[in-house]
């Protein structure tokens, strides 16, 4: 269990129980790399993402800024999200590789729900900002 997993239980195959392996599976030393190459993609999505908001925040104008200043808090905690999924799905892998147990060692839902998370923010804001513009 990863000190995140309680944050994340939509991971594909997290459930409560443990299964015994019926055979040890070969991990090869490119899978190590791998993991890691993969958290840090995933972290420089949520480093990124934050970058944004806090380039938002700190150039929007002081009048008239509510849907900027709306917009970069709704991406702040988004961004932080993106880091923590990279966390946990670093150790889970990183815990899998370790016991060598068979299965996936993918995450289908996790990309999915960050995903449709960042998309549902961008067109708040793309209909906030059409609003907007309609006004003038």
């Amino acid at each position: 269990d990863t000190c995140a997993g309680w944050l994340f239980p939509f991971c594909s195959g997290y459930n409560g129980e443990v299964l015994t392996p019926t055979s040890v599976q070969k991990v090869e030393p490119k899978v190590f790399f791998a993991n890691e190459r993969t958290f840090l993609h995933w972290l420089h999505s949520g480093v990124t993402l934050y970058t944004i908001a806090a380039g938002i925040l700190a150039f929007a104008s002081d009048t008239h800024s509510v849907t900027a200043h709306w917009y970069a808090m709704a991406l702040l905690p988004i961004s932080l999200g993106f880091c923590l999924y990279a966390l946990n799905l670093f150790l889970w892998r990183a815990e899998k590789i370790k016991t060598r147990i068979p299965g996936r060692w993918d995450d289908s839902r996790g990309p999915l729900v960050l995903g449709t998370i960042l998309a549902s923010v961008l067109f708040v804001n793309f209909v906030m900002k059409c609003r907007e513009i309609r006004k003038y």
